[in-house]
């Protein structure tokens, strides 16, 4: 089995929606207005008509796919589709500002733009249901104070961890259990926030962390979701119903019903998924769905994102459908399209002794199954049936276990019967597993008519309570009596290749394509695996993490096809440098061992990267860097990966960050740049008398036609914190700088490339040595 660790900086969902005909501007702002004014009466219609379509950073102008209106005091995302739904998010608490907008939002916009620009055809029938308020009332994140408690990397406190901080606010939400001091918290915080409340919440932030064994980063850390479901059972002790599951159980429809139900029992969902991109290869996020409201018949969940109340609002969740036609629209842009799950039934418990670690199903059906067996009457058995299964030892702490596999029937959630238990003779270590074959069977005697599950259970060698197995839940046979007929269903039938198997009938790759904009690829594909939504990947040369020499896992995701179906997919992948690249299709998610398909693509365009290296600036991963003094000076190296050489003008200007306003100091460097295809240019800058204990971000501007292009400002309007400095006193103790060859050499995302004495070998650029910027050249 694969599974891959939720990030706290990581946001995913699956949007799968569909292209038909265009919806003009003036339509749309029409479409906005109203709806606004339904759900905000302080809105009137001469208010209503002086909505602003917002710059988003990802989704704008005449192929933007989607409109985004503000107006004061909330913002709606209208579809320039005229066969989905209006009105895809909106939010009535703020207006949306691409400044200042979370990665999750931006995430969202893009996937949006992404599926409703593809020729797919994805939306599911489903049906809506009553209104539910959002549950959760915290806006908690992962930053300061919630991490007061979290351990410390390169002088700052670790992020909490998405995982724990939405298992933390589910726990809040139930106050549960009663050891925290959940009357001292508070829903919101502030960064400068300190007192009991502070203490309260940092608290319990680390001690979830501590039980869903985080794994701690300076700028990012992660956990896996079944063990924040395994630590609320067990560790806080919640109901025994707190269960994982997965989406690949369930049709959209199913799927829809059972998060909703959900919340209808006033149960927050935690859910995760997973996602493939350039230079982070496979990653997750977890959040919170926690609300829904219906409108002009479609349904819309509330979602805490956990980034301190950012864009908590209403998405449109279309996710997977296999009685639809349509394909894997969004894999690829923000394309959290695959290995999704959530945590249902999770509530106060009773504290029960012998609690244990549970197996996890993986796969559970019957061995030469009939699909119908017969008796001779009520008073017997069915004749026999053996399940094979694929069961894990999944949960940490990581350790050997030994366990007893049993044989329970359900009946709507409740147990009726166990039919028979053995000990599994193996030694499960720590993510390892076994296929599993029981011995035969019988039941039926004295049931009566009905629809029965047949579940596997679990308990640890040694232990005498018996628990549902961990995914049993969505992973498990139904049975059907009838008189002396009984037929059978397998539900969770599980098959998770190392490589997916595909045909390729055709591929389309957009054309005229650009350095920093969308390369389209669609790709018609027979599917040819056992289990639906099975991956696909694409693979290439044109990264600038590895370079053209190595071909690097671009993008991918979940294809929507049922096994056997033949559909279009369409991924995306956005280039960083210019030229004629080699792309392969694949269905391997770890590494290049096959190919499907090959292509090339001739990337055009201005490609400037840029190095920064600041003297004295102490890096602080999730933080400001720290520089001793009154001055920044440094240099940047810039390196042109475009298509033809750079004549212009290359600007540093620095600002001072007050709040969330950008101010200019009076100072800055302008230099005309001349360097060739593959070349570097060195640019010095030295600013000084600036103010201890402030904050300043130096920008870097190059001409982008009539307007400007920031090389270190992304567009979703975020800076990295490599080129954001806090002046601090400068004590004088100065650290010792070893020159040993032995020292160790990373790049500038924390990645370990080698020893200070391959150091020449490397690409030329910034490199960190000693916790301290050194520039190849």
């Amino acid at each position: 089995m694969k599974k891959y660790l939720l990030s706290t900086y990581l946001v995913l969902f699956s949007f799968l929606l569909t292209m038909a005909a265009p919806v003009d501007e003036q339509s749309a702002r029409r479409i906005a207005s109203d709806f606004l004014r339904s759900k905000m009466p302080q809105v009137t219609r001469a208010a209503s008509g002086e909505l602003t379509r917002a710059i988003t950073g990802v989704a704008d102008g005449d192929s933007a796919g989607i409109y985004v209106f503000n107006c004061d005091g909330g913002f709606v995302v209208i579809s320039a589709d005229d066969e989905l739904p209006s009105v895809l998010a909106y939010g009535l608490k703020n207006s949306y500002d691409a400044q200042t907008a979370s990665p999750a939002m931006q995430a969202m916009l893009e996937a949006y733009n992404h599926a409703v620009n593809s020729s797919v055809k994805t939306r599911a029938t489903v049906p809506t249901h009553a209104d539910i308020s959002p549950l959760i009332k915290t806006q908690w994140n992962q930053n300061t104070p919630y991490n007061n408690n979290c351990p410390v990397e390169s002088g700052v406190n670790c992020p909490t961890g998405c995982v724990a901080t939405a298992t933390a606010q589910i726990m809040y939400y139930h106050k549960w259990p009663e050891t925290f001091n959940w009357d001292a918290m508070k829903t919101t915080y502030s960064s400068d926030d300190t007192g009991e409340a502070v203490d309260a919440v940092a608290k319990l932030m680390a001690d979830v962390g501590e039980k869903v064994y985080m794994q701690y980063g300076s700028e990012s850390s992660s956990a896996y979701d079944y063990d924040a479901c395994e630590a609320l059972r067990i560790q806080y002790g919640y109901a025994e119903t707190t269960n994982y599951i997965e989406r690949t159980c369930y049709t959209a429809k199913g799927w829809d019903e059972v998060i909703y139900n959900e919340l209808a029992a006033n149960r927050p969902v935690l859910y995760s998924g997973n996602s493939a991109s350039s230079g982070q290869g496979i990653v997750g996020h977890a959040f919170i769905l926690d609300g829904y409201q219906a409108k002009d018949g479609v349904g819309y969940f509330h979602v805490n994102w956990g980034w301190g109340g950012s864009s908590d609002d209403y998405f449109l969740i279309s996710v997977l459908n296999p009685e639809m036609q349509y394909t894997g629209g969004n894999a690829g842009s923000s394309g959290y399209s695959f290995s999704q799950s959530a945590l249902v039934g999770v509530e106060k418990g009773a504290s029960v002794a012998g609690k244990s670690m549970r197996l996890f199903v993986n796969s559970c059906t019957i061995k030469s199954d009939k699909g119908t067996y017969t008796r001779n009457s009520a008073s017997e058995n069915f004749p026999g049936i053996q399940l094979m299964m694929y069961i894990y030892n999944v949960v940490q702490p990581k350790e050997v276990r030994h366990y007893d596999l049993g044989y329970a029937l359900y009946q709507n959630d409740k147990l009726v019967a166990m039919i028979d238990s053995t000990s599994v003779n193996y030694n499960f270590d720590y993510f390892k597993g076994t296929s599993y074959i029981t011995a035969s069977l019988a039941f039926g005697k004295g049931l009566d008519d009905g629809t029965y599950q047949l579940r596997a259970m679990s308990r640890e060698t040694g232990k005498s309570l018996w628990q549902q197995a961990l995914n049993a839940t969505c992973r498990y046979i139904e049975l059907t009596i009838n008189g002396n007929q009984m037929t059978t269903k397998a539900y969770g039938s599980f098959e998770d290749p190392s490589v997916s198997s595909f045909t390729i009938n055709s591929v389309t790759v957009s054309e005229n394509c650009e350095v920093g904009k969308p390369i389209t690829i669609t790709v018609n594909v027979t599917d040819k695996n056992k289990t639906n939504n099975a991956p696909l990947f694409l693979y290439g040369n044109a990264s600038l993490e590895q370079g053209t020499d190595k071909f690097q896992l671009l993008t991918g995701g979940g294809t929507n096809l049922e096994a056997g179906e033949t559909g279009d997919v369409v991924l995306e992948y956005t280039p960083q440098r210019a030229g004629n690249f080699v792309f392969y299709l694949s269905g391997d998610r770890t590494e290049l061992t096959d190919s499907l398909y090959r292509f090339e693509a001739n990337v055009t365009g201005v490609a400037l990267i840029m190095e920064m290296e600041v003297e004295g600036a102490v890096v602080k991963g999730a933080a400001p860097c720290e520089v001793p003094g009154t001055a920044l000076k440094g240099k940047i190296v810039l390196t042109n990966y475009g298509s033809e050489p750079y004549n212009d003008k290359v600007g540093i200007l620095p600002c001072e960050l007050i709040g969330n306003t950008l101010n200019t100091i009076g100072q800055s460097v302008t230099t005309d740049c001349h360097i060739a295809i593959g070349d570097s240019q060195e640019v010095s800058f030295n600013f000084r008398n600036l103010t201890l204990n402030s904050t300043y971000i130096i920008l870097v501007k190059i001409p982008d036609g009539d307007d400007v292009k920031y090389l270190n400002w992304e567009d979703d309007g975020s800076i990295k914190y490599i080129y954001i400095f806090t002046m601090i006193e400068d004590t004088a103790i100065k650290d010792i700088q070893l020159d040993s060859p032995d020292a160790d050499v990373y790049d500038m995302r924390g990645v370990r490339l080698g020893k200070a004495s391959e150091l020449k070998s490397l690409p030329k650029g910034v490199y960190i040595i000693n916790k301290k910027k050194v520039v190849n050249k």
